[in-house]
């Protein structure tokens, strides 16, 4: 009895884990997240319950803890990937851009196929200005993914603001040719043209992107200004 009692007893740090991870998956992440601070107060090396409490804070959106989380599961095994997947999120809801910046770099080297990373690191060197970086973030999704629209016309929005205009043309052809319903891309591929004087092209462009549905000021302005027939005169 002395023995089963002990062995109770070891394993209750198990046991507490389990209980959060039973109230994690009912939704109810903040008895979980006692349970599990419970599990590791008991055996701190408990990796397991480390790693499930980063995640329960995560889902309360308690972010700087769940940094803090993440960080102990990647020092007590470095091997292991997820963190490393969650830590960029929890800096970046922090507003806490160099450490979202320096982070999402390394989860893009362990999940490259991870969309989202990309997104959200060419968001970071947007609000940082500096184009040429989220340019680079683009053309490096975009060579895994060369059929992805948002990234396409992201970038071809950049190389028009870097006035690369004949590659934001060849973006906003293939954003066409992927999606011919596509308005954002004629009315963009419209406003390059008028700029680079083919105003013919351009205001089909244009006319094409109004009926779509797109109401810029931008467009009409151009319209009138380039696409009207002028008015008789008496």
């Amino acid at each position: 009895m002395g023995v089963n009692c002990a062995s109770a007893i070891g394993q209750e740090y198990v046991q507490k884990n389990l209980d959060g991870q039973t109230d994690y998956n009912s939704g109810d992440f903040e008895t979980a997240i006692k349970d599990f601070k419970a599990s590791v107060v008991l055996k701190p090396d408990y990796l397991k319950a480390h790693f499930n409490l980063a995640m329960a804070y995560y889902k309360m959106e308690y972010f700087d803890s769940a940094a803090v989380s993440f960080a102990k599961v990647t020092e007590l095994d470095s091997s292991i990937s997820l963190p490393f997947y969650y830590l960029p999120f929890c800096h970046y809801n922090n507003a806490e851009n160099e450490l979202a910046l320096n982070s999402f770099n390394v989860a893009i080297e362990k999940f490259p196929k991870k969309r989202e990373l990309y997104y959200y690191l060419a968001a970071i060197h947007a609000s940082n200005g500096d184009k040429n970086l989220e340019l680079l973030t683009y053309n490096k999704l975009l060579k895994l993914y060369p059929n992805e629209h948002k990234a396409i016309i992201q970038r071809a929005n950049l190389h028009n603001e870097l006035q690369h205009f004949e590659l934001a043309v060849k973006d906003l052809n293939k954003a066409i040719e992927l999606n011919e319903y596509e308005g954002e891309a004629y009315l963009l591929r419209g406003i390059i043209n008028i700029n680079t004087a083919r105003i013919k092209e351009g205001c089909a462009d244009l006319n094409m992107a109004e009926a779509m549905g797109e109401e810029a000021s931008a467009l009409f302005e151009l319209q009138k200004m380039h696409c009207e027939e002028p008015e008789p005169s008496e």
